[in-house]
């Protein structure tokens, strides 16, 4: 009897020891905790905090890391959103998610397409199913297409700069070069260090330059 009510008892502590320990790494105070760790510690401890902070769904400590002036801290918050972001909906979403992705590195854009098809039909609140169409669609010139499902993503997840990049190069590509600006400014508003969107954006304000009517001043720094 003595026995089974000290079992008993274990049971109920580690229970409650667990529930403490789960629901305590989600609050507040433990994502600053790992916020700190990521902008501060040494490279086990940034790897650690930015991994943890993506599996407890710290996605604005990472995206404020992203701005960090540290190489090293934004690309660590980067990989970790990237990993939350695709990993939101689930293995199964996941699991076609990376068959997407194999079939579109052996530019087979077809198939990528057709699977990517049954991410948004099957997940419709999937930010990243949306945003990986996106891609696939522009690789096979449907920049229209490409942009809906672009701004669909961005009406999940407004912060998905991979979204606003992917306007910004559709409307590139059909000539719409002020536009283009606008788009990839937004993007660099929320991942400030990322040279791509940077280079591109340049590319864009190089554009306005050389064409803008001599007669008129340039606004190419007044897109935003």
């Amino acid at each position: 009897m003595l026995l089974a009510r000290w079992l008993c008892i274990l049971v109920v502590t580690f229970s409650a020891s667990f529930a403490t320990m789960h629901f305590g790494r989600r609050t507040t105070w433990y994502k600053d905790y790992l916020y700190q760790q990521l902008s501060q510690g040494d490279a086990g401890k940034r790897l650690h905090a930015a991994s943890v902070l993506a599996q407890i769904g710290g996605e604005q400590h990472l995206l404020d890391a992203l701005k960090s002036d540290d190489p090293e801290v934004s690309a660590m918050a980067r990989r970790a959103l990237e990993h939350l972001w695709f990993s939101a909906a689930g293995d199964k979403a996941y699991a076609l998610m990376d068959s997407a992705y194999q079939a579109a590195e052996k530019e087979e854009f077809k198939e990528a397409l057709k699977i990517l098809d049954q991410v948004t039909q099957r997940y419709p609140n999937y930010a990243e199913g949306w945003n990986r169409r996106a891609a696939v669609l522009w690789q096979l010139g449907r920049y229209k297409e490409s942009m809906s499902d672009c701004n669909r993503a961005l009406e999940l997840n407004p912060n998905h700069y991979g979204a606003w990049q992917g306007i910004g190069i559709c409307h590139l590509q059909l000539g719409e070069v002020v536009e283009a600006c606008r788009s990839l400014r937004c993007a660099l508003k929320i991942a400030p260090h990322d040279e791509a969107t940077r280079r591109s954006l340049q590319k864009c304000e190089d554009l306005l330059r050389t064409y803008q009517p001599a007669d008129k001043p340039s606004r190419s720094t007044q897109l935003l």
